[in-house]
């Protein structure tokens, strides 16, 4: 029996598939584009099929970010929403890694800190010293006003806990004591590396003169480097000094936040500059060009910034350590300065863009 097609139609409504077409065509900002390719999708589906493939679903979600830009002749308003993604992401990344490392655990402290100096230094006094009450330390301890105004300390790092003796230096042979240090901590279900050689190099040969060694391992989350050496001021003979330093590991659900964060930050960046540039589109010249060369400015200032940042977020992934210092750090330091410029040059942006002259209104255009 042939049917026609507001009958077909309504019978692959009904099967669900074009309320799953209606949500991957929110890649395409509102008006008569969403209708017209939903009825094209509709009408060429087959009878049985139930949700749009994946090669539908990537096409359309491509071309419907690239539809948000307006503007279809140009190439620079891609590479345009490209640069403020990448930096959306770095402070998408940013905040959510921020906020996300307020749910980790503290370091150990009272018996379990006790327990892991007793491992490392048994039976030698070893006092502990954190850097730091909260989850940073900022050795100039600025407070919340300083750092909105200038930013952190050159040495904002995360906080971390340092054990060393009370009489600063160990009678014996530091090799033999970093042996025995981590066959101790191997039994206490520590995951040990390898020790290596420490000490100034030889101009000359470019070899090390073995002075020390150092080693790291982890466990529960925690992660140690120990530290033994012959070359501190004043080192009796016979002696060594040795520090331990503790950090925590990157948890999972960090790293989660962070990615959701990135893509998120990154997606609301492309969205904004298409809602920037088609509102400016066809504005008279003054908004139009403030827009774009604040945006440029803001750019010139961020990119570098934002490429540093996830360069060091990738690092400090792959190397599997303690992270030091937060990926964001040197936005946060160095670059505090060309941030807020950056910034303010964005809103500038943003501000002559929502004072441009609308476009005329698509008369059938959605509601949402």
């Amino acid at each position: 029996m042939t049917r026609d097609r507001a009958g077909a139609t309504g019978e692959i409504e009904r099967g669900g598939l074009g309320a799953r077409y209606r949500m991957v065509l929110k890649a395409y900002p509102k008006g008569r584009r969403r209708d017209e390719l939903l009825d094209t999708l509709l009408e060429a589906a087959p009878s049985d099929r139930r949700r749009p493939t994946v090669r539908e679903g990537v096409n359309l979600v491509r071309h419907g970010m690239r539809a948000r830009l307006g503007r279809p002749a140009s190439k620079g308003v891609v590479v345009l929403a490209a640069l403020v993604a990448l930096i959306g992401g770095f402070l998408g990344a940013a905040v959510s890694a921020r906020a996300a490392w307020e749910f980790a655990l503290d370091h150990p402290s009272g018996k379990a800190l006790e327990a892991i100096s007793g491992t490392i230094f048994p039976g030698v006094r070893a006092h502990a010293e954190p850097a730091g009450d909260e989850l940073f330390h900022d050795v100039s301890e600025r407070s919340t006003a300083e750092v909105l105004l200038r930013g952190h300390d050159e040495d904002f790092e995360f906080s971390a806990v340092t054990i060393t003796p009370d009489k600063w230096f160990i009678p014996g042979d530091y090799r033999s004591w970093t042996t025995e240090a981590q066959e101790r901590l191997v039994r206490e279900g520590w995951q040990v590396g390898d020790a290596e050689v420490t000490g100034a190099t030889w101009i000359a040969t470019g070899e090390i003169d073995d002075s020390g060694r150092t080693f790291s391992a982890t466990r529960d989350g925690l992660a140690i480097k120990v530290e033994s050496m012959t070359d501190v001021v004043d080192t009796p003979a016979g002696s060594f000094y040795a520090s331990v330093r503790l950090d925590r590991l990157t948890p999972g659900f960090v790293d989660a936040a962070t990615v959701l964060g990135m893509l998120a930050g990154a997606l609301i960046g492309w969205l904004v500059t298409g809602w920037a540039s088609r509102r400016t589109e066809f504005a008279r010249t003054a908004p139009r060009t403030t827009t774009l060369l604040s945006s440029v400015v803001a750019l010139v200032f961020l990119v570098p910034q934002a490429l540093l940042g996830l360069a060091i977020l990738v690092s400090d992934t792959i190397s599997g350590g303690p992270p030091i210092k937060p990926f964001w750090s040197l936005t946060m330091t160095y670059g505090y300065g060309c941030a807020l410029a950056g910034i303010a040059a964005f809103a500038v942006a943003l501000i002559a863009a929502a004072l441009a002259r609308r476009p005329a209104p698509d008369p059938a255009a959605e509601t949402p």
